[in-house]
Formats: structure tokens, C-alpha cells, sequence
């Protein structure tokens, strides 16, 4: 470890401050990448997901109301 200052206890302080803040920098820039791809992904898999299914249940809807309102 390096020596920023000459008292032990003091230097053992500060670069475990700089550590603390180092660390709290990189982990909010990975968890906001990390949030910012699973919102990405998760969007374009709902995406598909709707122009997948929602013309089947659509098309299911309107048989079922043609079928009651037009017998």
C-alpha cells in the first residue's frame, strides 16, 4: 500500500476512503450499465413478445364478440 502520509493509522484511513469511493464510482457506473441493458433487452423481448401474441388473443376477441353479436 502506499504512504500518503506519515502516521500509519491515518494513511490506513485515507486510502481506504479513497478505496470506499473508488469502489462506490465503478459499482454505480456497472449497475447502471447492467440496468440500462436488461431495460433495453427486457424492452425489445416484450416487443416481440406482443407481435407475437396479441394478434392471436386479438383475433380470438373479435370471433368471440361476432360470434355473440351477430347470432
Amino acid at each position: 500500500m502506499g504512504r500518503l502520509v506519515k502516521n500509519e493509522t491515518l494513511n490506513y484511513w485515507l486510502c481506504g476512503v479513497i478505496f470506499s469511493i473508488i469502489f462506490a464510482i465503478i459499482s454505480a457506473i456497472i449497475t447502471f450499465v447492467i440496468g440500462a441493458a436488461t431495460l433495453i433487452v427486457g424492452a425489445i423481448l416484450g416487443f416481440i413478445l406482443y407481435i407475437i401474441v396479441m394478434p392471436y388473443i386479438t383475433g380470438r376477441l373479435v370471433d368471440y364478440v361476432s360470434d355473440k353479436w351477430m347470432d
